[in-house]
């Protein structure tokens, strides 16, 4: 089975279907602005996708909504427990609503499996809920691998 095709059957088992064109987000933005924000020595390797995941985590808490827009594809999607799906723009713009930048960004500890052009990184994220207990939040990120650079397709939080 090719890579992409084993990344379409993987991401549909997570709960995944199509996107329609009205559901389609804009484009990321332009390739210079896109290489100031990618991470430096991107390789296909799993120390990679874990520096991405813990860039992303940190993009998230700080509100930089212009490395996510260079990381996630634009037809990027996440599912739920519930099944809810997810599109590009709902997390950006739930990062765009970040007013806190200097947050403390907690260490993910994230496993990686690489397949050729494609990787998925399940990251776990231990942290504390509103009434300060302790929690671990679980979650899936897949990933493929082009033009120097490594791109986040889907995912699912578990």
């Amino acid at each position: 089975m090719s890579n992409a095709r084993s990344l379409i059957v993987a991401f549909a088992l997570l709960g995944a279907a199509p996107v329609s064109a009205a559901e389609m987000p804009v484009a990321p933005q332009s390739a210079a602005a896109c290489a100031a924000a990618a991470l430096p020595d991107e390789k296909r390797d799993e120390d990679t996708i874990r520096r991405l995941e813990q860039a992303w985590l940190t993009a998230e808490y700080h509100g930089d909504t212009q490395f996510l827009q260079c990381l996630l594809e634009p037809d990027y999607r996440v599912s739920d427990r519930n099944a809810t799906l997810r599109v590009r723009q709902d997390l950006l713009d739930r990062v765009a609503k970040v007013t806190d930048r200097t947050r403390a960004v907690p260490p993910l500890e994230t496993l990686v499996t690489l397949h050729g052009d494609a990787a998925f990184a399940h990251s776990i994220l231990r942290t504390t809920d509103k009434n300060g207990v302790a929690k671990e939040v679980h979650f899936v990120d897949a990933y493929t691998f082009r033009d120097g650079r490594w791109y986040a397709f889907g995912g699912a939080d578990l």
